[in-house]
């Protein structure tokens, strides 16, 4: 006679965590995969160049020992390929640009994470509405090494807004192992905050530091932002906090 054991503890959580993620996945929707590498600034800026960028309801969430400062993040990206929800190429399959992204809450609903509020790119405003079209959006990144030797990068991004708004960034550093992680975000418009997009991300990240710190690998960087709203926001007081090379990034993305 056999005799039938009642499921284990850790079955069970293991079934729970297959269906759970069955239930999410069905209730979104896949729209895009790509591939891509990028490069991410974390700077401190003053908040009154930024508050205009916020939906009404929506406020900065402030740096610890600095409330009148702000965490913005300017990330560069240069997509190898794009795919549309069905795997087919999406528009050429490439693109370059820029997004600027803060942290925000919302005071009544106590809804809180990152918000993108601007960038430049060559498709227009994006799927959330806050891009402006690129009159010129470019990199120019070269490398060097030698067998298993840690390689040298060079790397130039100019981002040229129709409206009159630039940001460009010449980076030079010494690479180093990346560190794989994989990650699940929800990231959320400035322009209609209740648009949301789901990204599940593989992604190697290598921390270069801050020029000038102990233990930064940055052996050259210029970065300049300016125009109508860029100069309000980089304004002469910004402090760069560190800057991190994307090597290899990979994400995709699900609405809601």
């Amino acid at each position: 006679m056999t005799i039938l054991k009642a499921p284990s503890r850790r079955l069970l959580v293991f079934v729970w965590a297959v269906l759970a993620c069955m239930h999410t996945a069905a209730a979104q929707d896949y729209v895009e995969w790509s591939t891509e590498n990028r490069t991410s600034l974390s700077f401190q800026v003053n908040q009154a160049g930024v508050v205009p960028l916020l939906p009404a309801g929506w406020t900065l969430v402030p740096v610890e020992g600095a409330p009148d400062r702000a965490a913005v993040s300017i990330t560069f990206m240069d997509r190898h390929l794009v795919l549309d929800g069905q795997g087919q190429v999406l528009r050429t399959g490439t693109s370059r640009y820029m997004v600027m992204s803060v942290q925000a809450r919302n005071e009544a609903s106590g809804q809180a994470g990152t918000m993108l509020v601007s960038g430049i790119s060559p498709e227009g405003p994006g799927a959330y509405e806050v891009y402006q079209p690129a009159l010129v959006a470019s990199v120019d990144k070269r490398g060097t090494g030698e067998g298993e030797a840690s390689g040298e990068t060079q790397e130039t991004w100019t981002m040229e807004a129709q409206s009159g708004d630039r940001v460009q960034l010449s980076l030079a550093y010494t690479e180093a192992a990346p560190v794989r992680r994989e990650s699940r975000i929800v990231l959320r418009s400035g322009k209609r905050p209740d648009f949301t997009r789901t990204y599940q991300i593989d992604q190697a990240t290598d921390a270069l530091g801050s020029p000038g710190e102990p233990g930064s690998r940055i052996s050259q960087l210029s970065f300049t932002a300016e125009g109508p709203l860029f100069s309000r926001i980089f304004d002469g007081t910004e402090v760069l906090t560190g800057v991190t090379a994307i090597p290899w990034y990979s994400r995709q993305i699900y609405i809601p």
